[in-house]
């Protein structure tokens, strides 16, 4: 039974979730500044970051359900039922698991904050393309091909007659 590699494991988990929240703190202030840039290359590095728990997270599958199967445990058991299998060593682990279930929270939180931000932000510069468009596109100025609409002079005729 490696509870070792497991608590390893764990804390690796810990540091990615505390990056990625580190980074998402830094892309809501770039929001903030709208520097679109600086949010393109952070979105590049929340990808990267993404992929590496997502490994993480299979090799805790594989190495929870390894100690599972040594404690004569279900396959699909959670980390705190393995921990407290465990006994006295488990303490430790269910720390480390609380310490990972408040991470991914507060990483859970800050993302739905930016994407909030984010949709207003579209949302916003889709009205102004559009009052803008609204403004360039008078019907009365423009034809429907673009060009120019020349305003055709109105001619009254005067019947001497009348």
């Amino acid at each position: 039974m490696d509870v070792t590699l497991l608590e390893e494991t764990l804390a690796s988990q810990l540091q990615l979730f505390e990056k990625l929240r580190t980074l998402l703190d830094q892309e809501t202030g770039e929001l903030a500044r709208m520097n679109l840039e600086a949010v393109a290359e952070m979105n590049r590095h929340k990808e990267e970051l993404s992929g590496c728990i997502g490994e993480h997270n299979d090799s805790l599958r594989r190495i929870i359900a390894a100690i599972a199967l040594e404690l004569g445990l279900a396959p699909g058991v959670t980390l705190g039922a393995v921990a407290v299998a465990i006994g006295k060593k488990g303490g430790e682990l269910l720390r480390l698991r609380h310490k990972l279930v408040t991470a991914a929270q507060l990483v859970r939180e800050t993302a739905t904050v930016n994407c909030a931000i984010s949709e207003r932000f579209a949302k916003t510069a889709g009205m102004t393309l559009v009052f803008l468009g609204s403004l360039i596109n008078r019907p009365s100025v423009y034809g429907a091909s673009g060009g120019y609409l020349q305003k055709a002079s109105v001619s009254v005729m005067i019947n001497r007659e009348a």
